[in-house]
């Protein structure tokens, strides 16, 4: 398992990082805490992404 910081996560999204936090505080993305630090797991990410995936359709 792989652990990717908040500047991982948002860079890979390409969002800024006040938008991360702001779905980490709805609980809207999967976090770990550790040491007060957030973390995300990388499998986790990479699911999140398919799960607010669309596909368009013709």
């Amino acid at each position: 398992m792989r652990l990717l910081t908040i500047d991982d996560v948002a860079g890979l999204l390409k969002i800024s990082k006040s938008t991360l936090y702001r779905w980490v505080n709805k609980r809207e993305i999967p976090f770990v805490k550790l040491g007060g630090k957030l973390r995300f797991n990388e499998d986790e990410i990479k699911t999140f992404i398919l799960q607010n995936s669309f596909n368009v359709s013709d």
